[in-house]
């Protein structure tokens, strides 16, 4: 896992179009993140272990569950395919409501992936 001042992002969404911008976007805004991409297929379990945060789009968000379920720490951003709406899925929090919500501006999702997804044990 990253240290603590740096938070690790493995950009798995598709359109790859989309994929990319949102990459140069979080590089340019935001310094604390570190961006990775998987550009084809599923990230390696390797490039797991070093993510906070695992952003696919909606229809692989069942698949990346299953992958991540060895990565308790790891949240994942299941992104709308225009983009405008996610999902928010952290398999180490169970009960926590899966539901689609609005992402209105990039700074907002800037915000999101800019913290861990599950703070680890005191």
């Amino acid at each position: 896992m990253s240290n603590q001042s740096s938070v690790t992002v493995i950009l798995a969404n598709r359109p790859r179009l989309f994929r990319e911008l949102l990459q140069h976007a979080l590089k340019t805004e935001s310094p604390n993140i570190r961006v990775m991409e998987a550009s084809d297929g599923a990230p390696s379990a390797a490039l797991l272990r070093e993510a906070n945060w695992l952003v696919v789009d909606e229809d692989s968000a069942a698949e990346a569950s299953r992958m991540a379920a060895a990565n308790p720490d790891m949240g994942i951003l299941a992104l709308e395919n225009r983009g405008s709406r996610a999902r928010l899925i952290v398999p180490l929090l169970s009960g926590l409501d899966q539901s689609f919500f609005d992402v209105p501006t990039l700074s907002g999702l800037f915000s999101l992936l800019s913290h861990p997804a599950v703070e680890p044990a005191q």
